[in-house]
């Protein structure tokens, strides 16, 4: 039988000890997920609407990979957290009957059904065979000095270091006292400052959430995180854009679960909450005030914030009560105001297949993929780099969903299942996409599994699980640089920071 999980994280604590608590969350998710999906499934067939059938058999596939990891899983918790996120954003459009997926005739949303078991299958099978033939790494890891020496209160330096440098940055950021300094830096330097304060952001609130979570941090200590957390949540939302603050939420979150190896439900439904409220009047907000300006994303200044905000907050609410003063909240956009709207890969998928099946839209042939390699070279050493974005661009251009000029304003998202489709059809892109990943997320554990959590290698996979958290939308272009760049800032911060040490607890290393 497996230890108890250790509550309190400490220099010593691996990131096998994660598994332990993620195992029993997952052996206990495993029948409510799939009776959730049968009763909804069950619903659909009773009223006649679609998708039952394809509810159903991503729910068998969702429920054959989360017990083939309960069983087996030994390390952070990436092969569920892909699972849970596919059943979601495929099969919960299903089950709320979401508008977008009603011109599809159920003969093609049955298929898409199909496809997503067949990418679980796939990704399960892969996963399977690369725990029984790859080795865990070394048990060594790359240990921060400064943790070795001071222990917790070292860990808590650096966290707070981390988060009150990201705080001081996206202040003078919003007083415009930085735009001199970008404007002396080299061409391409600013996307890499950007890079290195979110990556800062996250790893600091990613560590002292995990303090937290653990039941070691002190009320001062507690409140003073939560006030860094609103400040820097409120500086980076202004612009109307979630995703930085959504990253917070995120990093916060993972840190809570692997401190206290219980998902954080007070704390996911409060943010949660709050930005689906905030969500309902994002695309009027939008319509308001960056169809009026040529900027891309408008900046806001620090003083213009509180009427910012003001506006945001009745906006939302007008739109909730339904009380018709707003002037440009169309139709799409209220529907794409709806968090549960906006989690819908399904119609990506189901669009693909619409325009390869039914209008003969020729594939890609690994065309988006191909691009991947020319993108990892950082934008300081080739300015004129094409777009991170330039794979999704491709896919929407060749489908027609957009053309490229609008591609400029505004990015229509894909996700990797449909990416996937478009590029080598049906069947075999989810299986191919499903083999690919399942063998990384094996790869992944195997490694990691013998690494500390507070270490270069511990941030890392850290950095690696909350880029395929934010992933649900994206395609592989963009979910592989963001990685690679976040990674890669980790690495090189840390370097000079850390020495190299063995990752089991003194008083097992004379266990033989």
């Amino acid at each position: 039988m497996s230890a108890e999980p250790r509550r309190n994280i400490d220099r010593f604590t691996l990131t096998s000890d994660v598994a332990v608590g993620a195992r029993k969350i997952v052996g206990y998710s495993v029948v409510p997920v799939l009776a959730l999906t049968l009763l909804a499934a069950g619903y659909l067939a009773l009223t006649g609407s679609t998708g039952s059938v394809a509810l159903t058999a991503m729910g068998a596939g969702a429920a054959v990979a989360l017990l083939a990891w309960k069983d087996r899983g030994i390390s952070v918790p990436l092969f569920p957290l892909l699972v849970i996120q596919h059943l979601v954003v495929y099969g919960l459009p299903i089950a709320i009957r979401n508008e977008a997926i009603l011109p599809y005739s159920p003969a093609l949303v049955r298929q898409s059904g199909y496809e997503v078991l067949a990418f679980l299958l796939a990704l399960t099978a892969s996963w399977t065979f690369g725990m029984q033939v790859l080795a865990p790494a070394r048990p060594v890891s790359h240990a921060l000095k400064i943790i070795t020496l001071e222990g917790n209160s070292g860990l808590r330096r650096i966290g707070y270091s981390l988060i009150l440098f990201t705080s001081l940055y996206y202040l003078l950021q919003s007083l415009e006292m930085l735009s001199g300094l970008m404007s002396m830096l080299p061409s391409g330097a600013e996307s890499v400052v950007t890079t290195l304060t979110s990556v800062a952001a996250l790893c600091g609130f990613f560590v002292i959430a995990l303090e937290i979570g653990s039941g070691r941090a002190s009320l001062p200590s507690v409140v003073f995180f939560w006030a860094l957390f609103a400040l820097n949540c409120l500086l980076t939302g202004a612009a109307l854009l979630l995703s930085s603050t959504t990253g917070f939420i995120a990093a916060t979150a993972i840190g809570l679960f692997w401190g206290s190896q219980k998902i954080p439900w007070r704390f996911l439904l409060c943010v949660l909450s709050l930005l689906g409220f905030l969500s309902v009047g994002k695309y009027e907000m939008r319509v308001r005030h960056w169809e009026t300006t040529d900027e891309f994303i408008p900046f806001v200044a620090l003083g213009e914030m509180p009427a910012r905000y003001e506006e945001w907050v009745e906006t939302s609410w007008e739109a909730l009560t339904r009380n018709g003063t707003t002037t440009a909240l169309r139709e799409e956009g209220a529907e794409k105001g709806s968090v549960f709207s906006r989690i819908n890969n399904l119609q990506n998928l189901l669009y693909v297949m619409d325009e390869t099946e039914t209008h003969g839209t020729p594939l890609l042939h690994g065309a988006t993929y191909s691009l991947i390699p020319p993108l990892l070279i950082p934008r300081i050493f080739w300015p004129d780099k094409p777009r991170t974005h330039e794979g999704q661009v491709m896919l929407n251009v060749h489908f027609g969903r957009q053309d490229l000029a609008s591609s400029f304003r505004a990015y229509i998202a894909w996700g990797l299942l449909p990416e996937a489709y478009g590029n080598f059809g049906p069947w075999l892109g989810s299986l191919l996409l499903g083999l690919v990943l399942g063998w990384l997320c094996a790869w992944f554990e195997k490694y990691f599994t013998t690494k500390l959590v507070i270490s270069l290698e511990g941030f890392v996979a850290f950095t690696i699980f909350l880029g395929i958290a934010a992933s649900f939308e994206m395609v592989a272009s963009v979910l592989v640089t963001s990685v690679f760049q976040g990674v890669m800032v980790v690495v090189i911060a840390c370097a000079p920071f850390v020495h190299k040490t063995n990752s089991r607890r003194p008083e097992l290393r004379s266990v033989r």
